[in-house]
């Protein structure tokens, strides 16, 4: 995220220029299914797969006004507890002014953060976290077409518990299982550390060729009990393969946070401005009238915060 670099470790792709060339060819029209009137009537964001009970990639997108609300300023659900209260992302969606890569960067990240809830009691050491239909899109510049880089079915979710007070510390190890269905189930955050995970062959893409990026995964805990906040991001990468270190690693931004349940729950992230986005839509959202701004049924504005201030929305 902004205010820190996470360091963590990262297996190489086997053929980081061969796996462009194969997304690239990739028909756009193959990874899409009709969203039919998503923006006219009221489909859960929470839909299940009925043979496994998980959402499905397409049909579980959000509502369009939830897209909205957890990537504008003051419309987090809750906050972490343990993140520095001067953070930019403490209060919830933080995004650079301008969130394209760096001209000489060729890739990128999605990853998500799971903290426990500001003001709930320890929450549940037996409870986990299940991680499904993990994907990242890259907006080329030039055709302004949204190109698919990373997806949940053909990478792995990794990651580790990290210090947010130490954002420089090695992270403790992660317990993470594939599912049969598919999808990834990774142990909760411990006392006083965070789940940050992320998928781990990043996406590749030419260098100045991309100006923006949008991410989706869906969570849900296992434990209804559990009280934990998440996020997702992105970060820029200098190439497919770099080591972490500040001069590779840039924050594309993140989103507000969700507080999970035991339903499956769509958290988005998108980098630019809302009105960009909301001209140029993703695949997952191309069929949904998003909204031009927030609807306020998410506003906390009432709700204590860590933070150093609590934003208004805007």
């Amino acid at each position: 995220m902004s205010d820190t670099r996470h360091f963590v470790p990262f297996r190489s792709p086997t053929d980081a220029a061969a796996r462009l060339i194969h997304v690239l060819e990739q028909s756009v029209s193959a990874w899409l299914l009709p969203l039919g009137l998503i923006g006219m009537i009221a489909i859960s964001p929470r839909s299940a797969d009925a043979a496994s009970g998980r959402p499905d990639a397409i049909t579980s997108v959000s509502l369009a006004s939830s897209v909205i609300e957890q990537n504008s300023i003051g419309y987090s659900q809750a906050y972490p507890a343990g993140v520095p209260k001067t953070w930019s992302w403490c209060n919830g969606a933080s995004k650079p002014e301008n969130g394209e890569p760096p001209a000489d960067f060729t890739a990128v990240t999605g990853m998500a953060s799971i903290f426990p809830k500001f003001g709930a009691a320890t929450p549940d050491k037996n409870g986990k976290i299940l991680v499904a239909n993990g994907k990242t899109y890259v907006r080329l510049r030039a055709t302004k077409e949204w190109i698919l880089v990373q997806d949940q079915t053909e990478d792995e979710i990794v990651g580790g518990h990290f210090d947010a007070m130490v954002p420089k510390n090695a992270a403790l190890p992660m317990k993470v299982e594939v599912q049969k269905d598919g999808s990834t189930l990774v142990d909760g955050p411990p006392p006083g550390r965070n789940d940050l995970v992320w998928l781990e062959r990043r996406g590749s893409f030419a260098a100045g060729a991309v100006d923006s990026v949008y991410v989706q995964i869906d969570m849900k805990t296992t434990d209804p009990e559990m009280k934990v906040v998440a996020n997702v991001g992105a970060d820029w990468w200098r190439s497919s393969d770099s080591p972490h270190n500040g001069a590779n690693n840039r924050g594309a931004g993140n989103s507000n946070w969700v507080e999970l349940s035991a339903d499956w729950t769509t958290l988005h992230f998108f980098s630019g401005s809302t009105a960009q986005f909301v001209a140029d839509p993703p695949p997952p959202l191309a069929e949904a009238p998003l909204p031009a701004s927030a609807t306020g049924a998410r506003r906390t504005t009432a709700a204590a915060s860590p933070c150093l201030r609590t934003l208004a929305p805007r």
